[in-house]
């Protein structure tokens, strides 16, 4: 404990030394690396018009419900081929590159008045398990805030936070961290 708050310490009085002090924001990350959920062969999620793959109502097939009675729409797994948002590191701000991926989320669900989300949050493998929780739940609540301020009434949407207990790639290393960063649409059956 000692050795950390002595490192900790040093570090801190070299930002004091260079005159830079502490900085708030991070620095922005390029998070074109990751992959686009629509990159998978496998997926429906889009024609050639840009839109989220079709939902039938109760064509799932699914019997079980949560707490609300909500069920799962796809049956596939797929999530209706619904994007997944990625974040930066230790951080749940919605990063621009996004906001294509959020607004066709919105669009799809305005369209779709009976499906609901429960929307996922992940971290990467670093950090406590009840840190990374946390920062899973803000992630969430920041997808619904968003998705919110388009018009989806909140009733529609839920939050859960995985934190780092699933993995979408197992590993280590910055590749493997970014495809773990993220917040997971599943779109749900409303009774």
């Amino acid at each position: 404990m000692t050795k950390h708050f002595l490192q900790c310490a040093a570090v801190a009085a070299m930002f004091l030394a260079v005159g830079t002090g502490c900085q708030s924001e991070k620095p922005a990350e390029d998070l074109s690396a990751v992959p686009s959920a629509y990159d998978d062969p496998n997926s429906t999620a889009l024609g050639g018009n840009g839109n989220v793959g079709d939902w039938v109502p109760g064509a799932s097939g699914l019997d079980s419900a949560d707490a609300n009675g909500w069920r799962p729409a796809d049956p596939s797994g797929n999530r209706l081929g619904m994007p997944i948002i990625y974040f930066a590191y230790d951080s749940d701000v919605l990063v621009p590159s996004e906001t294509a991926n959020l607004d066709k989320i919105a669009n799809y669900m305005m369209s779709k008045p009976k499906l609901a989300l429960v929307i996922e949050g992940h971290c990467d493998q670093r950090g406590t398990d009840e840190y990374n929780r946390a920062l899973g739940e803000r992630r969430a609540n920041a997808i619904r805030a968003y998705l919110a301020s388009k018009g989806i009434a909140d009733n529609r949407m839920n939050t859960m936070s995985f934190g780092k207990d699933k993995p979408a790639v197992e590993g280590t290393g910055n590749e493997v961290w970014r495809q773990n960063r993220r917040g997971v649409p599943v779109p749900m059956i409303m009774p």
